[in-house]
C-alpha cells in the first residue's frame, strides 16, 4: 500500500535530517576522535555504573560489532581501558583514562555549542518539551529493537 501523504512524509523526514545536521556536529577535521567515539567516551565518563559493550550498544542504538570496533580504536588511542568482569571472564567493562578525559575536555564546547544555542533560542520550557518528545521517540524506537 502506497503512502498517500508520501510528499508530506518526505518533507517531515527532511526536517528531521536538517535538525540533526544543524545541531549534531560531525567530527572536526584532523581530530583525534570521531563523533561516535566522542559519544562512547561521554557515555562511559558519565555512567553511574561501569558499562559493558552490550550496554553501550543498546544506549547508542548501534550494533555490538560497531561498538567493539569503536572500543578497539579508543583503546589503541589510550582513551579507554578494558576492565575484566570478575563474574564473566568473557566480558569486560570500560573505564575512561586520563587521556580520554582530556579529549572530552578539549572537544566539549565544539560538540555542545549548537545544543546550547538551541536551548537559548527556544527558551527553557520549549527546549524541555522538545527533549521530552525526542526521548519519547527514542524510547519508542528502542522498544521495537
Amino acid at each position: 500500500m502506497k503512502d498517500e501523504k508520501w510528499l508530506e512524509s518526505m518533507e517531515k523526514l527532511g526536517t528531521v535530517r536538517l535538525f540533526s545536521s544543524l545541531y549534531v556536529k560531525k567530527s572536526r577535521k584532523g581530530a583525534l576522535t570521531s563523533a561516535q567515539e566522542i559519544d562512547l567516551l561521554f557515555r562511559t565518563a558519565l555512567a553511574e555504573e561501569a558499562l559493558t559493550p552490550l550496554d553501550l550498544s543498546y544506549a547508542m542504538g548501534i550494533r555490538k560489532n560497531a561498538v567493539s570496533r569503536l572500543i578497539e580504536d579508543l583503546t589503541k588511542k589510550h582513551l579507554v581501558q578494558k576492565i575484566e568482569c570478575k563474574k564473566d571472564k568473557r566480558s569486560y567493562y570500560l573505564k575512561i583514562t586520563e587521556n580520554g578525559k582530556k579529549e572530552l575536555d578539549d572537544t566539549y564546547y565544539y560538540y555542545m555549542e549548537p545544543f546550547y544555542e538551541l536551548q537559548r533560542n527556544l527558551g527553557e520550557e520549549d527546549f524541555d518539551t522538545l527533549m521530552k518528545l525526542i526521548q519519547k521517540a527514542n524510547d519508542s524506537a528502542m522498544d521495537k529493537k
